[in-house]
């Protein structure tokens, strides 16, 4: 789970890829994206971090506080099912189904 306070995650989401937070936190990519464009926190553009890892120049944006406090409580959620999916241990159950 990750909480923390917009300003926090507008850090954050500058210091390293969102694969790497999700991974951290035990979140999906995807949700830390949908809180950063729910929560209007600008994060980086494709190319970003391939950019810094080559030592090249790249623009930060600013943390726009016009309609959202930077002291706000985020909180993002781990994921414990995808709907409609299959977690582990599910393939056996339905491999199971489908013989039967």
């Amino acid at each position: 789970m990750l909480r923390m306070t917009r300003a926090e995650l507008y850090d954050l989401v500058w210091s390293k890829p969102m694969t790497e937070i999700a991974r951290q936190y035990g979140i999906r990519d995807q949700h830390v994206a949908q809180t950063c464009d729910a929560y209007e926190i600008a994060r980086p553009r494709a190319g970003h971090w391939q950019r810094v890892e080559h030592g090249k120049s790249v623009e930060t944006a600013a943390l726009d506080n016009k309609n959202h406090s930077p002291e706000t409580i985020i909180v993002i959620e781990p994921a414990l099912r995808k709907p409609g999916g299959l977690q582990r241990g599910d393939h056996d159950d339905a491999a199971k189904k489908c013989a039967a």
